[in-house]
């Protein structure tokens, strides 16, 4: 793990050729690490069922998105810089549906 002080890598966040990470952490610290090897790591049965659950809903949001009425609903309660698909999937796993 590296602390960059470079002010390119300021706003940049997510992986590069899925060899390394930068991440941003408030005060304006940017972390670059290895990217993570999850190829010997077996998901338990709760894992399995939350993954099933998260992409049941993630389908049903891309429905919901596909009504611009709708659309524009979600869109309106977001908060600013937020997207409706997030605040649909949010709602649709914590009301226990999926």
């Amino acid at each position: 793990m590296g602390i960059s002080k470079n002010p390119l890598l300021k706003d940049f966040h997510g992986h590069i050729d899925k060899t390394i990470v930068v991440k941003q952490y408030p005060g304006n610290v940017t972390v670059i690490t290895a990217y993570p090897d999850m190829t010997h790591i077996v998901p338990t049965e709760a894992q399995k069922e939350q993954r099933l659950r998260l992409k049941a809903a993630q389908a049903k949001a891309s429905e919901i998105l596909k009504d611009p009425v709708l659309k524009a609903e979600y869109q309106k309660r977001c908060a600013p810089g937020k997207r409706a698909y997030n605040l649909i999937i949010s709602e649709l796993m914590k009301s226990g549906q999926f």
